[in-house]
């Protein structure tokens, strides 16, 4: 067997390199200096980059981002420009909006990274609160919008070997060493080969538009009346099926009891009511959901081996993707 180090040999740069470590000062200097914005400064949690919430004297908010020294500028550029497209075709779409630098740039350079400042999008993340139908329906609503928005997005996203796209797959079976349960690591093998061999082929063939890609529980934020009232964090963006964005949503509310996919139904009932999918799609959409799901399982454990001192962070989501996967897995064998 090939040592660790080659078989990882695809995965991608900015999952293997540590995220920025400039300190509060360094962010309001540069939000003050490149910005023109004398916010105070609060660190947020990221997995791969660096963010601040920035908070003036007279209430503005905003986020500054300090991407991965990995990062390539493209990367960030395209983000950029689909944020700039929901907000000119359809405003409504709860997204952040890219403020300008002090000489018009949407982005600029601090040593080795890329810096640029978002809007703040107020409420409690989704993780922080009850997920009630309520919820899931308005999360469906305004996803399907945001997929109608950037239905017209010519935009393209640069070369990437992105691991969270559900489209490369393939590339995650040298991470089930990072396994070390053998009931597991069966189960998650067994994932990876249906979607080979049921959704892959489609995958490839299906029209594609640009999809927000990460609609995990810490990248939705919610107002006091339980709606959702934003969509942040535009890093895993790819350019893909739907059926994929929505699934990525939908694994993240899978139960753990043996009606696994009652609340996902909610939400994809919603979802459908402004942005219908085909019958073939929603066929697929449980092996796509599964593989979302065994995805987390992998990379989480992978890059937490990478990264002991960030390991709670990163493997925030790996119990809920584990049990949902065990549900849906226990549910297909009852039927």
């Amino acid at each position: 067997m090939a040592p660790i180090a080659a078989r990882l040999e695809p995965v991608s740069g900015v999952l293997k390199t540590a995220a920025p470590s400039f300190s509060q000062a360094q962010a309001e200097a540069l939000a003050r200096d490149r910005f023109g914005i004398d916010a105070e400064a609060r660190p947020l949690t990221s997995e791969r980059d660096q963010n601040f919430h920035l908070k003036t004297q007279q209430g503005a908010e905003f986020v500054l981002k300090i991407a991965n020294a990995s990062e390539a500028p493209g990367v960030v550029a395209f983000q950029n420009a689909v944020m700039r497209h929901i907000e000119n075709v359809d405003p409504a779409v709860p997204a952040p909006r890219v403020v300008p630098a002090l000489d018009g740039a949407f982005q600029t350079m601090e040593q080795e990274h890329i810096v640029r400042i978002l809007t703040w999008r107020a409420g409690r993340l989704m993780h922080q609160v009850e997920r009630t139908p309520l919820l899931r329906q308005s999360l469906g609503r305004v996803h399907a919008r945001m997929s109608g928005a950037l239905r017209s997005c010519a935009a393209e996203p640069p070369p990437s070997d992105l691991l969270w796209n559900l489209q490369s797959a393939a590339q995650l079976r040298p991470l089930l060493s990072h396994v070390d349960a053998p009931g597991r690591t069966a189960a998650l093998t067994s994932v990876l080969d249906r979607f080979e061999s049921e959704a892959s082929v489609w995958l490839e063939h299906a029209p594609a538009q640009v999809i927000h890609n990460d609609l995990n529980p810490h990248n939705v934020v919610v107002d006091e009346e339980g709606k959702v009232s934003g969509v942040i964090d535009f890093g895993d963006m790819v350019r893909a099926p739907v059926i994929c964005d929505v699934a990525v949503a939908a694994a993240y509310h899978v139960r753990h009891d043996d009606a696994p996919m009652a609340d996902v139904r909610q939400y994809v009932d919603a979802y459908c009511e402004a942005f219908p999918l085909n019958r073939e799609e929603l066929s697929l959409l449980p092996v796509l959901v599964a593989l979302r799901l065994a995805m987390t399982v992998l990379i989480t454990n992978w890059r937490a081996s990478l990264y002991p001192e960030n390991r709670a962070y990163i493997l925030r989501n790996e119990p809920h993707a584990w049990r949902g996967l065990a549900a849906m897995m226990h549910s297909e064998l009852r039927t």
